[in-house]
């Protein structure tokens, strides 16, 4: 059994300090922990990659972490505990800042359950209330903001989010203004108040357990050495793909893949690198694949 580890007992960094805005003031610091992670997913060039890391902060929903590679927004990654091989998905909320070493991204959990250092956390607080207006069409929201996205706006003053009105990601920043709509609850002569909305990541989260992206249920077929294999990818982009198989395809080995595949069809065959492979602890590999524009830029041949 894992031990739990006592986020009360984790102490900020030095130098570091929670502003207070116009909204509730925190009183709850993250645990700011540095431990390893393994973090596997695209970039923000559709290309595929494995990047070994550490934590910044770690939360009950969430997680920031430092990548020398770029992320998109409202990406998902699958995070790994190299310790316990315990794994978990996550997407991009937002990017707190930049080191010399890469960039620090906010990520939420998609299981709220998930726990991959065991922390044991304290009892939870009562979630602030932050006062957003979007930058495009000016509406004004009240959200319940995540601990995670909490640091985020901390450090950005902002948040990107969906905006009904503009039908798009947009910015929002914290604003004193009130809503100028009406609304049924306002008695005569009362000042309208801004429109409620829980937070934002729990509608995100809750929106992809339902609907997870039709690039994971998507076949492939890996053809190596004269053998075609036909695989359930996990995730497509533009650069590649990921996928889970019973047989291990060495990481530098030379491929040819077809994504998507259909039986029975005319499939083209595109020639492809296998950029790292891991055993899960199913006895499956994981592998990520990589389209070679020169066929003479990465692996060998059988």
């Amino acid at each position: 059994m894992v031990p739990l580890l006592d986020a009360s007992l984790c102490e900020s960094s030095p130098g570091r300090e929670r502003k207070n805005s116009l909204a509730n003031p925190i009183a709850t610091l993250p645990a700011e922990l540095q431990l390893p992670v393994e973090v596997i997913g695209a970039d923000l060039y559709g290309q595929q990659f494995f990047e070994q890391t550490r934590t910044v902060t770690i939360h009950r929903n969430g997680v920031s972490i430092l990548l020398a590679n770029k992320l998109g927004p409202d990406s998902e990654v699958i995070l790994r505990n190299p310790e316990t091989n315990e794994e978990a998905t996550a997407f991009v909320v937002g990017q707190t800042h930049e080191e010399k070493t890469g960039h620090v991204y906010g990520l939420a959990f998609l299981d709220p359950s998930a726990n991959l250092w065991h922390i044991q956390f304290p009892a939870a607080e009562a979630a602030r209330m932050v006062q957003l207006e979007c930058s495009g069409c000016h509406a004004v929201r009240a959200l319940s903001l995540s601990e995670i996205e909490l640091e985020i706006f901390e450090a950005k003053q902002e948040l990107t989010r969906s905006c009904d009105n503009c039908h798009s990601f947009m910015t929002w920043r914290e604003t004193s203004r009130e809503s100028v709509g009406k609304t049924p609850s306002n008695s005569p002569g009362q000042a309208p108040k801004p429109k409620m909305i829980d937070s934002p990541i729990e509608s995100l989260v809750e929106e992809r357990r339902k609907n997870r992206r039709a690039g994971m249920k998507t076949a492939a077929c890996v053809r190596f050495s004269g053998a075609e294999v036909v695989v359930a990818c996990e995730d497509i982009s533009k650069g590649g793909f990921r996928f889970t198989s019973a047989k291990e395809y060495p990481q530098g080995t030379r491929v040819e893949v077809a994504a998507p595949y259909t039986r029975s069809s005319t499939n083209i065959f595109t020639p492809a690198g296998i950029i790292y492979c891991h055993k899960m602890p199913n006895g499956q590999f994981r592998h990520g694949v990589s389209y070679i524009k020169n066929r003479k830029s990465i692996g060998w041949d059988p």
